[in-house]
């Protein structure tokens, strides 16, 4: 049984005993999203409230707690609309409570938090890959599993970006991805320039979880990277997104990764220096250069 199966089974197994706890009338599954969204959202700024390790540590205890509930509403309303908006916050629960914890971690001195540890990333991805993964109203559930951190929404991504036949569900998701293993290249970049992290990933994320980004390989994952974003342009690039489009956004990332990334030779600048003489950064080529940038309002 794969982890993905495994999930399911879990959220079959707990829906009974939830029914035969609560014999009162929930309302209908739209209503019973508004109520628990009405819990989530000052727990989601109880991190902000609080002013000791304790607190803090509390807070996002608290907040891990929601997670689950909305991927068990969507697992017992698979067909009703609100099942992907129930996993697109669940995606956002498992989010922020991991931001939270590594929050904390950096600023606590003791009671260090872990961040979501029920299984309600594997779990919300068991009910998309089931219920939902060839659904046209998909995007916002792969678009919000871009700012996630945990690596089941990685299967998730491919599986839709293979299986999805929408074609603005396959752009969300072609961009989302590359966005998704982009954010994964620079945990590996930060883990090595402070290797103390380790602990605090092993906490939040599990043991697991900086392992598996380093089998992928830094060459390979950015060159993956790359395709994804390439794909994104050429297959894509007039698909609304935001305040644009997905190949702007791609190009953009693009952009960031061939010219601006650590290594990379920069952009050639021209302008007036203190004195109002004019330079370019090319005339400096060869020597030991500190750029200092500021502005007036």
């Amino acid at each position: 049984m794969n982890q993905f199966a495994g999930a399911i089974a879990a959220i079959a197994m707990s829906l009974p005993i939830a029914v035969e706890a609560d014999q009162a009338d929930p309302g209908t599954p739209g209503q019973q999203y508004s109520a628990l969204l009405k819990e989530y959202n000052p727990a989601s700024g109880d991190l902000r409230k609080a002013t000791t390790d304790l607190e803090r540590k509390a807070a996002v205890e608290r907040l891990a707690t929601f997670a689950s509930k909305f991927v068990e509403l969507a697992a017992n309303h698979p067909k009703d609309p609100i099942a992907l908006t129930a996993l697109r916050q669940a995606v956002q629960a498992v989010g922020s409570t991991d931001s939270a914890a590594q929050i904390t971690w950096e600023t606590n001195r003791s009671d260090y938090p872990a961040g979501c540890t029920d299984g309600s990333a594997a779990g919300t991805v068991a009910l998309v890959l089931r219920d939902h993964v060839l659904s046209e109203k998909l995007g916002p559930v792969v678009d919000r599993m871009r700012y996630g951190y945990r690596m089941e929404y990685e299967e998730c991504l491919t599986a839709v970006l293979e299986k999805n036949p929408h074609h603005e569900v396959q752009a969300l998701t072609c961009l989302a991805l590359a966005q998704f293993l982009n954010d994964k290249l620079r945990v590996l970049e930060l883990a090595e320039d402070r290797p103390e992290l380790a602990e605090c990933y092993d906490i939040v994320f599990g043991k697991d979880y900086l392992p598996e980004i380093q089998r992928m390989g830094r060459a390979k994952l950015a060159a993956r990277i790359e395709k994804l974003f390439e794909r994104a342009v050429n297959e894509y690039g007039d698909v609304k997104f935001r305040a644009g489009t997905v190949g702007a956004t791609a190009k953009s990332e693009l952009y960031d990764i061939r010219n601006l990334a650590i290594g990379k030779v920069a952009p050639d600048i021209e302008g007036k220096d203190q004195d109002g003489k004019t330079f370019k950064l090319s005339d400096y080529r060869g020597k030991v250069v500190l750029l200092y940038f500021w502005s007036e309002f």
